[in-house]
């Protein structure tokens, strides 16, 4: 038994799997350690070694590595824009064997023992495996689908 869905590859689908992927991610916290390592350190450059070029710039990259934290969502999305697959179709495939995705660009497979975890979100299903994290959304798939996905990741 296969069951198959295709979804586009747009903005908005982006925006939620960012949305609903951060919560169960590593980069859900800013690195506070790294920021205290780099403003001490510049501290020290400029009144520890009197050196006032290296002071600022490590703490000038503290105050990036906050931006870059401030900007993460919006960055990802456009780094996800830029690519190639960006606006191409994608087509899912559930059967036996495990999930398979394809588009003009790329193909993968996903078999149901490498999945270690399923995470029910508001808008969709994250499926855990060893190598990261796989988004699907629920607008995308009927109930049927969510049905067989519960049925194999149980087994």
């Amino acid at each position: 038994m296969a069951l198959t869905t295709t979804y586009t590859l747009d903005k908005p689908y982006f925006y939620e799997c960012f949305d609903e992927s951060l919560p169960y991610s590593k980069r859900a916290k800013p690195k506070y350690f790294l920021l205290v390592l780099l403003v001490a350190l510049g501290l020290f450059g400029i009144y520890g070694l009197n050196d006032h070029y290296l002071g600022s710039f490590l703490i000038m990259l503290g105050v990036l590595e906050c931006v870059a934290f401030y900007y993460r969502r919006p960055w990802w999305v456009t780094r996800q824009m830029l690519s190639r697959a960006s606006g191409s179709e994608v087509t899912l495939t559930f059967d036996d064997d495990g999930i398979k995705s394809a588009n003009h660009y790329k193909n993968y497979q996903l078999a149901w023992q490498d999945i270690n975890t399923v995470i029910d979100t508001q808008q969709g299903i994250l499926l855990q495996n060893k190598s990261g994290m796989q988004y699907i959304s629920k607008q995308i798939l009927s109930s049927e689908i969510l049905d067989f996905i519960s049925k194999k990741t149980t087994q």
